[in-house]
């Protein structure tokens, strides 16, 4: 049997030798270099915001077809807007508005996955990607930002 010599850089060597050396070259950068994604951050800006106030929480009412928004602290709060957006049936869909507070501990919105119009409610089916985002406009000056991802 032959050998097949190569001289690379002035080396003598075989086949088997490249063939070795370039496996370990691909399997050690393939080992080392990994991807990962960071967690989502959502900042609070200043203002005097305390650590660990809640002012909003998300539940997923599968009775009536919607989110049920409930809105607590609202002592240091000034107002509160949320967006619900989703895609039903491959197309976007959403609903966005704000609540005054006036003087209120606690509020809640049932955010309707449909449509309705004139007292008719007509539900949206198929839905995919639903978030949910709630800003807390802070007396103080400071916002707080809350968002939540809805399994259905």
């Amino acid at each position: 049997m032959y050998s097949i010599k190569f001289y690379i850089l002035g080396y003598n060597t075989n086949m088997r030798t490249i063939l070795v050396t370039s496996i370990y070259i691909v399997v050690t950068l393939l080992l080392t270099s990994s991807v990962t994604a960071a967690k989502l951050r959502v900042r609070k800006t200043g203002g005097g915001s305390r650590a660990g106030i809640s002012y909003s929480s998300a539940r997923l009412s599968r009775t009536t077809n919607s989110i049920i928004a409930t809105l607590q602290n609202l002592h240091n709060v000034k107002k509160i807007s949320y967006k619900l957006s989703y895609v039903a049936n491959g197309i976007p869909q959403g609903a966005m508005g704000s609540i005054p507070v006036n003087g209120q501990e606690t509020d809640s919105r049932d955010l309707y996955f449909g449509t309705c119009s004139r007292g008719v409610c007509t539900p949206h089916y198929n839905i995919t990607n639903a978030s949910l985002v709630v800003t807390a406009q802070l007396t103080s000056g400071g916002t707080n930002t809350k968002r939540y991802r809805i399994k259905i």
